[in-house]
């Protein structure tokens, strides 16, 4: 029983091992593709006194709470680019207040609010000169012109 078996063993391993090597190839095709297109979009800017405002060209969006589907989204249009820590009291944390390690805490634990900007993309049927959508920690948010 064991000679017959071990022939099946060994194509269904084959088989795994082939389709994970097509899977690796697809991945590294999509990195490679997104690689350029990043390289292409302009850059939107932070507001860092108000993590909710990001600005173009002059204009100026406010990011809302709501999001937007994906189905919605058209090609991006530019990035933000930027990871941001920030404490209760909405200061932004540099890097090395991040790696700091108190050993006799002198306070409570401090909450702390991580948000990583991305892409910025077109909506359908919408002007951007209206609204767009950002990414934020991977949802994609809607901005609209501030005015």
């Amino acid at each position: 029983m064991k000679k017959n078996f071990s022939p099946f063993l060994l194509l269904f391993m084959a088989l795994l091992f082939l389709g994970a090597c097509s899977t690796l190839n697809d991945l590294k095709q999509t990195a490679e593709k997104n690689m350029a297109i990043d390289r292409t979009l302009p850059k939107y800017q932070l507001n860092k006194e108000n993590l909710k405002e990001i600005s173009y060209q002059g204009k100026t969006y406010v990011i809302q709470d709501s999001t937007v589907d994906r189905e919605r989204l058209q090609e991006p249009i530019g990035k933000v680019a930027e990871s941001v820590t920030v404490n209760e009291k909405n200061e932004i944390l540099s890097k090395e207040e991040l790696r700091k390690i108190e050993i006799i805490p002198k306070k409570k634990d401090e909450k702390r609010f991580h948000f990583n900007f991305g892409w910025v993309y077109r909506i359908k049927n919408t002007s951007p000169d209206e609204e767009v959508a950002v990414v934020v920690n991977h949802e994609y948010r809607l901005a609209k012109i501030k005015k």
